[in-house]
């Protein structure tokens, strides 16, 4: 943990990102974060195929969500929800005034941090994933909103490309502007320590590139940029002509690139 005389201080936070349109016309992930002196918020989406208006509904959640931490910075889990909740209703209001794109919807996942405390809480809906590391070992990861996961369908090894590809179309159970409420997963409560990195991602990334590719990057990188700058590398090097957008954000806390490698924590099961 970090520190009583370092949690006086705002815990230090670096962060890098990177969206790619892949093989696809469009690219329908985006990306956004805020982080000031005292808090910070990081947020991803993906808009669900199938439907118009997906990218609308990725980048209405993304600013939704951040802009609703910033009226009123916690991380507290009702207030969580209630960033979540907020994004879900501003999606719903623009399906009511655009006829043509009544059904979009959007995956998020979504990391908030009090830097003063140190603590930490993700909350995610779909199958945009968040992954902790500390000491460069995977400690917990979100669990997917899609009846593949559901089932245990989900390819848990390494796919034909190297990643976690799915055995058959992953269709979600819960996405932002699929219902009138939205049914987010929000984690415990996590004490930071110095080292630990998070990645926010959308599957496009995550089904061509594996934890261990994920890990064996992060224990080389020295720096967020240099960690993704791996990880983007990696993808391209799997990906095929079919790819996905694939969307990344990196946030490290202090310095992994000095704690990475002093020992590997045990990592334990995944989590939502």
């Amino acid at each position: 943990m970090l520190d009583a005389t370092r949690a006086a201080f705002a815990v230090p936070i670096s962060t890098s990102q990177f969206s790619c349109v892949g093989e696809r016309s469009g690219n329908q992930d985006a990306i956004g974060y805020h982080l000031d002196e005292h808090n910070a918020c990081f947020v991803v989406s993906d808009g669900v195929g199938g439907h118009a208006g997906g990218e609308l509904a990725a980048r209405i959640a993304v600013d939704t969500a951040l802009n609703t931490f910033v009226r009123s910075p916690s991380v507290a889990a009702d207030d969580i929800r209630h960033a979540v909740k907020a994004a879900n209703d501003a999606i719903l209001a623009r399906q009511r005034e655009l006829a043509d794109q009544s059904r979009m919807s959007a995956t998020i996942v979504s990391l908030f941090v009090d830097r003063a405390s140190g603590h930490a809480s993700w909350a995610h809906v779909g199958d945009s994933r968040l992954y902790w590391f500390r000491r460069g070992a995977l400690m917990q990861r979100t669990e997917d909103h899609s009846l593949s996961a559901r089932s245990g369908e989900a390819a848990a090894g390494s796919g034909a490309n190297g990643g976690e590809r799915l055995v058959k179309t992953n269709l979600l159970y819960r996405a932002l502007g699929a219902r009138a409420t939205a049914e987010t997963t929000v984690s415990a409560s996590q004490q930071l320590a110095d080292g630990d990195a998070f990645l926010l991602c959308t599957d496009g990334l995550w089904q061509l590139i594996s934890q261990q590719v994920m890990e064996r990057s992060l224990q080389l990188a020295d720096s967020a940029e240099e960690w993704l700058a791996l990880l983007r590398r990696a993808a391209e090097a799997k990906a095929d002509k079919a790819r996905d957008n694939y969307s990344a954000l990196a946030v490290w806390v202090g310095f992994p690139q000095q704690v990475t490698l002093a020992g590997v924590a045990r990592p334990s099961a995944a989590a939502g």
